[in-house]
């Protein structure tokens, strides 16, 4: 099985994330994910986005018809139990036999499947892998960003080494090597993954360097950079 093909790794890391890779094929890909970094960025993708689809949607307690429904479809009431009954208990009344226990698994397949349908081609489209990386590191060489400059963005991840500053905001710079002034690339997110926006000067000038500045809030007042905290290299893949 060829694992470096873009759909076939966006399926199965989905599927790993959601937790409904199971058995070997699920032994399989955590050794893979160990060696891989297209794995490795595959899993933190889907990682990320289920987190902010997990945050960014209120609750909302649903009508008691609709659990009457739900108990209903999954066998834990028969047919002559009243739906149009408002009270629902918060305890179910009876064991699921195995058949149940299997229709349970069925209707979390079924979700997992819409969510993944959802999803599969904003993966496809964004997943790629990166023409140039660079890293930045702390005094003592902990890794602190890690930029893969992509056709369209940069894929930017920031690690629990990184010194949170929550007064402050990081920067990130282009050094030209011509000489001249820093170009403003935008905000360093101080934790966990993010893209920025690439421009078009990013293919147009030769770059010596990329460098982080810290700033204040909402980022340099005079458009230059304020105190450069770390330079790195662009490393071509």
């Amino acid at each position: 099985m060829n694992y470096t093909q873009s759909e076939l790794l966006s399926s199965l890391a989905s599927e790993y994330v959601l937790g409904t890779l199971r058995g070997p094929a699920r032994h399989r890909f955590e050794s893979l994910k160990v060696k891989d970094a297209k794995v490795q960025d595959a899993v933190q993708y889907w990682e990320s986005q289920l987190n902010v689809m997990a945050t960014s949607i209120k609750p909302i307690d649903p009508p008691a018809r609709v659990w009457k429904k739900i108990e209903l479809s999954l066998g834990f009431v028969s047919n002559s139990d009243d739906l149009t009954n408002p009270r629902v208990s918060n305890e179910i009344r009876e064991q699921p036999s195995a058949n149940k226990s299997w229709k349970v698994i069925s209707g979390l397949a079924v979700a997992a499947s819409f969510i993944l349908s959802v999803m599969f081609y904003q993966f496809s489209t964004d997943f790629k892998s990166p023409n140039s990386v660079a890293v930045f590191a702390n005094a003592e060489q902990q890794t602190l960003w890690s930029v893969d400059v992509r056709k369209d963005n940069l894929f930017i991840r920031s690690t629990q080494n990184l010194a949170k500053r929550p007064a402050n905001d990081y920067e990130l710079w282009i050094v030209p090597a011509s000489g001249g002034a820093p170009i403003s690339l935008g905000l360093l997110q101080q934790e966990g993954t993010f893209t920025l926006p690439k421009p078009r000067v990013f293919d147009e000038v030769e770059i010596a360097a990329l460098a982080v500045s810290i700033e204040p809030k909402g980022g340099s007042p005079t458009g230059a950079p304020t105190e450069v905290l770390f330079t790195t290299q662009l490393a071509l893949l």
